[in-house]
């Protein structure tokens, strides 16, 4: 199984409080690809990566009764605060596990496998797709949401989101990563094989309101990476994270996420 240690973004209480903002902005994207595809009542699905558990909720709510929702991680802290929160929200029809689906050998069991922001922090992103297409029962779809950091954007033009986008970048490739992984999602779908490929990119920006916050946030969460890689001092971070803050509170600026592809396939 992987070690939390391998990501560059923090795990933990943190580290749930930071996905839940961002859960929040990529809500309405998130379902809107639901809606493409079709997710519905009596559908079996796993929700790989599902780190605060917000798209499980909404696969459990979609698929009734009937249907059934795994969610899936490697962060136990995660995973027992979704579980709290499902049994808040009186939902009896989903279950998470601690699974890194690569050492999984179960097959044919879901109709839908998604995975939101995972590939981008691992080394071996084609093998997880195999994984994914071996899960699928025939007929299955696969949908795989993921970053393309290249495209992240501020306005104006700010020293310290520059830094902070070069800290990034640095992190994440240094444990084997892509932070621009998401034009290649299409690919990785059809080289395993998947038909009926389909591709969207989306990427919320605002003048004012949380989403703008995901830089500080993120900035927060890589922060003992960064240390560990000895790329900045404490001192240089907090005074990114500070200016990062700040810049979201300006509502003369523009920002917001990634660029964020998503990217669906069905096992024949």
């Amino acid at each position: 199984m992987t070690d939390l240690k391998h990501y560059a973004i923090r795990g933990g209480v943190e580290g749930h409080e930071r996905l839940k903002v961002l859960s929040r902005v990529m809500h309405k994207s998130t379902c809107d690809a639901f809606d493409q595809i079709g997710v519905g009542d009596g559908m079996v699905c796993l929700d790989i990566g599902c780190g605060s558990g917000d798209v499980t909720f909404e696969l459990a709510r979609r698929v009734g009764e009937n249907g059934k929702v795994v969610g899936a991680d490697i962060d136990y802290t995660k995973l027992d605060l979704a579980r709290e929160e499902a049994q808040q929200l009186d939902l009896s029809n989903l279950e998470f596990r601690i699974m890194d689906i690569r050492d999984e050998s179960n097959a044919d069991e879901f109709d839908l496998v998604h995975a939101r922001f995972l590939l981008t922090h691992l080394s071996d992103p084609i093998d997880a797709v195999e994984a994914f297409h071996q899960q699928l029962k025939p007929g299955g779809w696969c949908l795989l949401q993921d970053i393309d950091f290249t495209g992240l954007f501020v306005y104006p033009e700010c020293f310290s989101f520059r830094r902070y986008h070069e800290l990034y970048c640095h992190v994440v490739r240094r444990r084997g990563g892509d932070p621009d992984i998401g034009p290649r999602l299409p690919l990785l779908l059809r080289g395993r094989g998947f038909t009926d490929i389909a591709v969207n990119v989306v990427q919320p920006m605002a003048c004012e309101g949380e989403v703008k916050l995901i830089n500080a946030l993120t900035m927060e969460s890589i922060a003992d990476a960064v240390l560990e890689d000895k790329l900045a001092s404490r001192e240089e971070i907090d005074s990114i994270v500070r200016e990062l803050y700040d810049y979201a509170a300006n509502p003369a600026t523009i920002a917001g996420t990634a660029r964020v592809v998503q990217s669906w396939g069905r096992k024949e």
